[in-house]
């Protein structure tokens, strides 16, 4: 793997972001070099495409990571439990830099006709790929749900988190309620997420709304959940990233990334290293 690149975050709004974070920590783990990724807030795919920025990381924040990574130890991520992940290509001009890049709203749409969420520019062209829907698959098995027992989700929303959500958990044997938001999921998956059970998992992407049951929040802030059943949007984030690196950024290191609970606890680690140094 060459070791220079640049790492963007990019979409709007973005300053809140944690995946520079991430980046960063799983950089660490592999023990790959690595600079500070830069967030990039824009609306037009472009403008990623054609930046040469990149933060240069302080020693401070270096520590920090260094710190976070060898204070909490755990287990490898098991990816090979998740189905195949469809990477697209595209042919993108190459400037001899590679880029690896998380994406957001508004930009999931505009690397082609599927959404993505995450991206690598090389001389191999523009690949991109889609993460949402199986990072909630990752979450689901975190905490306990078993997709042998065709497990029920309450699905609200009807954009590319969502349908990426619908189509995988219906692929994993699952099955779903769609409830009625902002938008409706398209028609061909809608008519198969007719169930009437009760939840084994809420989930709402227009307004990350509670429920009586178990109950996965898409977003987070700066306040961790920690009520038992309600699982903070963090966990989602950190699939997302997981299964960006074991499908896109460096599949080779698949097998060495650190698990889902391991990252947690060294994100969650980090954000309060950072908290105490203001």
């Amino acid at each position: 793997m060459r070791e220079q690149k640049q790492c963007h975050v990019a979409g709007f709004p973005i300053s809140h972001s944690l995946s520079p974070n991430l980046f960063a920590l799983v950089h660490e783990h592999l023990n790959l070099k690595w600079e500070m990724p830069s967030k990039i807030a824009t609306s037009e795919i472009d403008e990623i495409f054609n930046s040469r920025q990149q933060n240069s990381v302080s020693t401070e924040f270096k520590e920090m990571v260094k710190k976070s990574t060898e204070s909490n130890t755990g287990d490898c991520f098991e990816f090979q439990n998740i189905p195949v992940i469809d990477i697209n290509h595209k042919e993108q001009d190459f400037v001899g830099i590679p880029q690896w890049g998380s994406i957001t709203t508004p930009l999931k749409h505009e690397l082609g006709v599927t959404a993505a969420n995450c991206y690598t520019i090389d001389e191999r062209g523009l690949r991109y790929s889609m993460t949402d829907g199986y990072a909630v698959i990752l979450v689901a098995e975190e905490f306990g749900i078993d997709f042998n027992s065709k497990p029920v989700l309450h699905l609200k929303g009807g954009g590319s988190a969502s349908i990426a959500t619908a189509k995988a958990w219906l692929s994993m044997g699952g099955q779903i309620k769609a409830i009625n938001g902002k938008r409706s999921l398209p028609d061909d998956i809608l008519m198969k997420c007719n169930s009437q059970l009760s939840p084994n998992l809420f989930l709402d992407f227009d307004e990350s709304s509670d429920s009586d049951y178990l109950v996965l929040f898409p977003n987070y802030s700066s306040k961790l959940i920690f009520e038992k059943g309600k699982i903070d949007g963090r966990w989602m984030l950190i699939a997302q990233h997981l299964l960006a690196w074991a499908v896109l950024f460096s599949p080779e290191n698949a097998d060495n990334l650190p698990s889902l609970d391991l990252l947690f606890k060294r994100l969650v680690f980090l954000e309060s290293l950072i908290n105490q140094s203001f």
